[in-house]
Parts: C-alpha cells; structure tokens; sequence
C-alpha cells in the first residue's frame, strides 16, 4: 500500500466511532460475541462468519484493510469481503432484479398515489442533518415521506400510501430492519454536496417518479440520471452527490436494501451488532 493510501487509511479509521462502544461493559460483550463467533465459524462453515468478524475487527481498530478504496468512507461501519461498486445494475444479482421488476411494474400506481397525497405537506419532514454534511440546505430544500422505519411501515405510510405499502411489502425481506423506505422530494435550484452514508452493508435503490430534466447524481466518479419509473441502485458508502437544476421537484422513493450477497447469518449478526452496541 502506498503513503498516500496508508494516511487515507489512517484517516478513515480515526473518523470511526468505534471509541463510543468501548466501555467496560462492552468490551464484555464483545469478548462473549467473538467466543459466539468462534462457534459459529464451526457450525456454519459457509455462512461467511469470518466476514463480520473480520469487519468487526477492523471497525474496532484491531486490524487493517489491504484494498481500502479512498472513494469509499462509511460513516459507521465498512464490511469488508463483498462485492463495492459505485454502481450496481439489477441483472448484476437476482434479488435486484426481481427488486427492479416489483417497482417497476407498480410505479405509475405509486406514482399516482404520492400526487393525490402530496399536498399534505405537513407529514413532508426535512431530511437536511442538523451536520457539517448539509449546512447550506435549508430545511424544505430536501425533504421526505417516511413509509418504512425500525422493520415496519409507519402509520401514516399505510393510511396515505396502501397501494404503495402493498406494493412495496413484497419486498420486505430486501429492506434492511433499520434502514428506511421514503419518498425524498428535492426542491428546485438545490444541490446536495458530496458525501458519504453509514455503511456498504446495504444498497440504495431508487425509484424515479417525477423526473425533471436536468436532475442527476454522481456515486464515485460516475453520473446518471433518473428515469420515470425506471429503478436505479448504487451503493452509498462511496462518495456521491446529487442536484436539481430545474424549475420543479424531483420525486424517488428510496428503498434501503441489503446487500445481495450478504447471508442470513450475517444479517443476524448485523442486527445483533446493531442493536447491542451501535443503537440502531
């Protein structure tokens, strides 16, 4: 590895908020966790338990990482062993594909339910961060709807969105329990800045619904654009930004998937981890 990559590793891996699971209670936790892992390793040989242990090692400081990528900075925890792309196209595993082909197929039902219920604007909540992410967003530039949050859909998601709720609940064993499924309005002029999101454990899909022209967005060092109706997939621990250029709102409804080559296994322990230590 080069100086350059060695400080940008060293960066990253200072950026990290393991230090904030390291109490003393904690490190009891993780000395019973590792044993439980240990045993796991020899129940479930092909369950790829070593991949979380060895992330989990390397989210606590215990180890580094050989092929770090400098574009690729999650927040909170970066799960080495799986595939990382910008980019993912949905015939790239089945679950995207069949993912890809349910919204499709219910887009305009979408589509028309989020236009009969938009002017409800006060369940519309900002999603601008009160961080150095965002500080030049106001609060209505970049907005959502939340329909799924904490594994179940909201209250105010299944009594505004049925159809929605029902097309999306065939895809419920995709979401990933504490990530989110949302309608995100992005307001005319505004530009999100680059940045980076939490984790490479799961992937962003996003559905076009109202496309202006002149709306896109860059994960990595590539650029596309929405169609209506079309789905687009991307991982979101990479750096990416996105803007409106036009004179009207741009509507996706994001859905936070796993990551297609993730075990079940492995998302136990991603609960189990995210529950006990992280707080999600």
């Amino acid at each position: 590895m080069t100086t350059l990559g060695n400080s940008n590793l060293q960066e990253y891996k200072e950026s990290l908020p393991h230090q904030q699971i390291l109490d003393e209670s904690d490190k009891i936790k993780l000395k019973i966790l590792f044993s439980l892992l240990a045993l796991l390793n020899l129940l479930f040989p092909i369950s790829n338990v070593s991949r979380f242990e060895k992330s989990l090692k390397f989210y606590l400081g215990l180890i580094d990482h050989d092929n770090f990528n400098m574009h690729q900075k999650p927040k909170r925890l970066l799960y080495l062993g799986i595939t990382s792309k910008p980019w993912y196209e949905c015939c790239d595993y089945h679950a995207l594909k069949f993912i890809s082909d349910t919204l499709v197929k219910g887009a305009k039902d979408i589509e028309d339910e989020w236009s009969s219920n938009y002017l409800k604007k006060h369940n519309l909540v900002s999603r601008c961060e009160s961080s150095d992410v965002h500080p030049d967003l106001k609060e209505d530039d970049w907005g959502e709807f939340v329909l799924w949050k904490e594994g179940k859909f909201t209250k105010a998601g299944r009594s505004l969105f049925p159809r929605t709720v029902k097309i999306v609940s065939k895809l419920e064993s995709f979401v990933i329990p504490f990530g989110q499924v949302v309608f995100l309005v992005l307001k005319p002029g505004v530009a999100l800045p680059p940045h980076h999101d939490s984790s490479n454990i799961d992937l962003t899909c996003q559905l076009g619904l109202i496309i202006p022209e002149n709306c896109a967005i860059r994960v990595g060092n590539e650029t596309r654009s929405w169609t209506e109706g079309q789905t687009l997939f991307f991982d979101h621990s990479f750096e990416h930004e996105a803007w409106n250029k036009s004179q009207k709102e741009r509507v996706v409804l994001l859905l936070d998937l796993y990551h297609p080559e993730l075990t079940k296994v492995e998302k136990f322990l991603l609960w189990f981890f995210g529950k006990a230590f992280v707080g999600y």
